[in-house]
């Protein structure tokens, strides 16, 4: 008769497992950073923050100084992405192209596994990328090479703007999970 039970608990844990962000893990050490374009001289500027137990990614982007991007990273550990098929993401945006990435590398080697997505301006949408959409690129350009993504070695998670899109920018996450 308890046997339902621990099914219940395992399915509810495995469940919390798949989460990569949410309000909860971006209070903890776990939580993700901002990295923008500065790392290579550029100068667009974010900042992240938790509100009504949404995540909010804002800022500006900026060309200058052969800049164009802003992101908010995961923490770089051993992740094992095998078991799942893909990506999920719920977000209101601003009308916006944002991208996930996915890098196997602990340094930076320029090497990042990639798919791009539309938000809607101000309306939730949930979104989900399986991971034979992602696409390998190198210093954000396409690389013809048939790598597949090698799931059970990622290091680092991210979301991402860039392409060119130039101003601000606002981003809210419910969550990204895995699915």
């Amino acid at each position: 008769m308890n046997l339902p039970a621990i099914l219940m608990i395992t399915s509810i844990k495995q469940n919390q497992n798949s989460y990569l962000l949410n309000s909860s893990i971006m209070k903890t050490v776990n939580k993700w950073r901002i990295v923008n374009d500065g790392v290579m001289s550029g100068l667009s500027s974010s900042k992240v923050t938790v509100e009504d137990d949404k995540i909010i990614f804002s800022g500006n982007v900026s060309l200058e100084n052969n800049g164009g991007f802003a992101s908010l990273r995961s923490p770089v550990k051993d992740y094992n992405f095998e078991k799942f098929s893909g990506i999920e993401i719920k977000i209101k945006g601003d009308g916006k192209r944002y991208s996930i990435s996915m890098k196997e590398t602990i340094y930076f080697s320029g090497y990042f596994y990639t798919s791009t997505f539309e938000t809607k301006k101000d309306e939730w949408v949930t979104i989900k990328i399986p991971f034979d959409q992602f696409k390998l690129y190198y210093l954000g350009k396409e690389i013809k090479s048939g790598k597949k993504i090698p799931l059970n070695n990622i290091k680092e998670i991210s979301i991402l703007i860039g392409d060119k899109q130039e101003g601000k920018f606002k981003a809210e996450i419910d969550y990204i999970r895995l699915y």
